[in-house]
């Protein structure tokens, strides 16, 4: 990579701690805490756990599970998550209590993607920015639509279709992502490198090798040393100098390569219009507008499933952070926001890595449809964040912590001449 070429790769970080961290998604943690990797040495003898199981979902493994041991969620109420009669319709009043806020818990009802990167009391996760996944190749906040998503828009139109924006190295075509020498593995979804990780412990997970060899806490923290996740990526998913994959889904009833029940993607009936964008639950009104991100709709909220779904991204934190923790339980507490992992997750608005949002339909619902017609940023106030809520007063980027590709997005209408 020439200096050029280099120079498309913005880091910035929240903590002058963690200016030194490295490209290939290693990163500094404290002084105190480097020391204590010299106490990991005795995550060498030990013998690991199978993971567990829902037998119930094909013996795939308990995502549920995995993911509450490392997010620990509020009480669902004794009726079950809020849901709604239908996409965009009235919520039922048999199902209308929603969970209570609880510290350092997490929301067990979860609508949308809106409070990501956020205080968790908004009822948000991290993102897959926070949670060090390295093949998100995020866009930069530089005032754009989609910033801090995976789509790189560079247009001066506030009310682009950001779900048409390119993402970094995908252009091999759907459900693959081509692996340069610039980048390495382009954009992968996280529920591939969660495959790989599931496939690869199943097979070798009572070798402690694997505690010796996927982990080094000085440089990594709690996660898996991105040169060993290229390893495994590429080990199942590998084709020449690509990744290929199958959507997270059932095919003819059987689980596909990267199954992951929990997108709980395109449900009948409310999905029966065409109306959702993967596990976005659009209302057919918003479907039919065609500038509207899906991303922008909320998750699943009508039946039984209404507030269960989880972001692969969070089930691969979840993943990682549960084998950590047999490796080095001192060092690598089970929960995600008390291990190095977790350490300063929302703990400023301004440097958050959440996506401005656009208008809603109702700003004070967390499961409103985007306004029609599409407006983008939101202005209105209320619970979705504008840019108001996440960039410093007249400034047009911020020091979110994180790695960012600066090649392909461009500006913000109102950043241009700055």
């Amino acid at each position: 990579m020439n200096l050029s070429q280099a120079a498309t790769v913005l880091l910035t970080f929240a903590y002058q701690a963690n200016a030194s961290s490295k490209l290939d998604g290693t990163r500094q943690i404290s002084s105190k805490t480097s020391k204590t990797s010299k106490t990991s040495k005795s995550k060498k003898s030990r013998s690991l756990e199978p993971i567990p199981i829902n037998q119930a979902d094909f013996g795939e493994p308990d995502w549920e599970t995995i993911i509450n041991i490392a997010f620990p969620p509020w009480k669902t109420p004794d009726s079950g998550c809020p849901r709604l009669d239908a996409v965009g319709g009235d919520l039922i009043p048999e199902f209308d209590e929603f969970p209570a806020y609880k510290k350092g818990k997490w929301n067990s009802c979860y609508y949308t993607k809106a409070f990501a990167g956020l205080d968790p009391a908004l009822g948000g996760y991290p993102t897959p920015i926070d949670t060090h996944y390295p093949y998100e190749f995020a866009a930069p906040f530089f005032g754009q639509p989609g910033d801090g998503s995976v789509h790189h828009c560079n247009t001066q139109k506030n009310n682009t279709d950001i779900g048409l924006c390119p993402k970094l190295v995908t252009s091999c075509g759907s459900d693959c992502a081509e692996i340069t020498d610039d980048y390495g593995i382009g954009h992968i979804p996280p529920f591939v490198a969660l495959a790989a990780v599931k496939n690869a412990y199943n097979s070798r997970g009572t070798q402690n090798s694997i505690c010796s060899n996927w982990f080094n806490l000085a440089t990594n923290g709690c996660n898996i040393k991105k040169s060993i996740l290229d390893d495994l990526v590429y080990e199942y998913f590998g084709d020449g100098n690509a990744i290929k994959f199958q959507p997270p889904i059932l095919i003819d009833g059987e689980p596909s390569s990267t199954y992951y029940r929990l997108e709980f993607g395109k449900e009948s009936p409310a999905c029966d219009d065409g109306n959702c964008r993967g596990p976005h639950y659009c209302s057919k009104k918003v479907a039919d507008e065609g500038n509207i991100w899906g991303d922008f709709c909320p998750y699943v909220h009508t039946g039984d499933n209404s507030g269960k779904y989880r972001h692969p991204h969070l089930a691969l934190a979840a993943l990682e952070l549960w084998i950590a923790n047999q490796c080095m339980p001192k060092e690598c507490d089970s929960e995600w926001l008390k291990s190095p992992n977790g350490q300063g997750y929302a703990t400023d608005n301004f440097k958050a890595t959440s996506i401005t949002w656009c208008d809603m339909d109702d700003n004070n619902d967390p499961m409103a449809q985007p306004s029609v017609p599409y407006d983008w940023p939101n202005v209105a106030g209320g619970l979705f964040p504008g840019r108001e809520q996440l960039y410093p007063a007249g400034e047009c980027t911020k020091p979110a912590p994180g790695l960012y590709v600066t090649e392909l997005a461009g500006t913000g209408p109102e950043c241009v001449n700055r």
